[in-house]
């Protein structure tokens, strides 16, 4: 396959000409062809060897990139672009600077519209209906988030007066996302616990049971038999009739390339019959399991009802 040097020869005239629009949209259809073209370890390779050198980090590219922002908070956090900051970013809620520059302004509005962003927004919008209702149909609803994050897609819920009386269990290893969710939420039932798979998965958390359970972006991190062992932890947390939802990528996500090659971020991706295997595994403590997309097909949900 091609090697880097080819790719970002192309772009470093349009970058110091300033032509920042023309350079990423080269960028991105460059990747996509690439990722396309090659065998999954070829692609790994090229990505290794074109964008985690010191070479690269002196290419204007890689200054480029870092002004935007997810590349920012990607270099720093490895690669996660499921990470807090980086999600307030794609939804909306980080502080834009007022002196942006022209190249970060410009990347900031492009990056913003790729499709794994609109696909974590889908995700987000699709949740957030998803708790509003609940506490119309359940009095004193539980509810359990796991790997939460800053906890956008609940900040509607957290202050209707229909979840009065429940609690919102909030858990994730990063105490400093715990932190922020006390001080922005009033909710009296906002419960924090900081955790990590290993707590989940060792069954000595006392917990309780959850009407609804879900993990808007962890199982993209985690392999079948890590996700297989994290859901049949889960179920037995389930009221009776009650849900668990869990989003994953799409094999098809749009610009997976540029999430692979330029964030470093390698989610496992999962269609339908992969996803519908993970919950064939937990059938006898299930009364139902169904699969559809968001809104923006990039995205597949896991819903599973517990007997």
């Amino acid at each position: 396959m091609q090697n880097g040097a080819g790719l970002l020869g192309d772009l470093s005239a349009l970058i110091e000409s300033g032509q920042y629009l023309t350079a990423l949209e080269c960028l991105r259809g460059g990747l996509t062809r690439l990722r396309a073209e090659a065998l999954p370890h070829e692609w790994r390779t090229f990505c290794a060897q074109t964008f985690a050198t010191a070479e690269f980090s002196r290419h204007p590219l890689s200054r480029l990139l870092k002004a935007g922002p997810l590349g920012g908070i990607c270099a720093e956090a490895r690669g996660c672009v499921n990470h807090p900051l980086a999600l307030d970013a794609i939804y909306g809620f980080d502080r834009v600077p007022q002196d942006l520059t022209l190249a970060a302004g410009s990347l900031r509005k492009w990056e913003l519209e790729l499709g794994f962003c609109d696909s974590l927004r889908a995700r987000r919008l699709l949740l957030e209906r998803e708790l509003n209702e609940l506490g119309n149909t359940v009095r004193y609803p539980r509810v359990l988030a796991v790997g939460c994050g800053h906890l956008r897609e609940a900040a509607t819920a957290l202050s209707m007066e229909c979840m009065r009386g429940g609690e919102f269990v909030a858990f994730d290893r990063d105490r400093a996302c715990l932190a922020l969710l006390q001080r922005e939420h009033e909710y009296p039932g906002l419960r924090t616990i900081s955790g990590s798979l290993r707590d989940l998965l060792g069954g000595g958390l006392t917990l309780g049971k959850f009407d609804f359970i879900y993990l808007s972006t962890l199982l993209d991190t985690l392999e079948d038999f890590r996700a297989s062992a994290l859901l049949s932890a889960l179920l037995p947390l389930l009221e009776s009739g009650g849900r668990l939802l869990a989003a994953n990528f799409l094999p098809e996500l749009k610009d997976a390339a540029y999430l692979e090659a330029c964030l470093d971020w390698w989610p496992f991706y999962r269609g339908e019959q992969e996803l519908s295997a993970l919950g064939n595994a937990l059938s006898p403590a299930l009364r139902g399991q169904a699969i559809f997309q968001e809104d923006s097909g990039g995205s597949i949900f896991l819903d599973l009802q517990a007997v």
